[in-house]
């Protein structure tokens, strides 16, 4: 896998913690303090510029109330991503 591939699940998920962020109407600041992290952190986050942990997605997701594998759905399509997803 490629460094594209493998950055575009990473951006992905940093845009859906983005949309569920602000569907909760939480600042970045706000789920900073919840994980511990700095706004910045949560930036780069959504940014898909740092990769976001599996313990650290699990608490986003309880944070923003949605279910772990909701980050990983098809942004357009609302389906569970595939593996072929990420390579194409």
């Amino acid at each position: 896998m490629s460094k594209t591939q493998d950055n575009s699940m990473d951006v992905q998920i940093g845009q859906r913690i983005r949309r569920a962020r602000i569907d909760a109407s939480i600042t970045q600041h706000e789920l900073g303090q919840i994980l511990g992290r700095s706004s910045q952190q949560i930036h780069k986050y959504e940014q898909g510029t740092n990769r976001v942990s599996a313990g650290t997605l699990f608490t986003i997701a309880q944070a923003l109330e949605r279910s772990v594998d909701w980050f990983f759905l098809d942004a357009a399509m609302d389906h569970p991503a595939t593996a072929d997803d990420w390579l194409h």
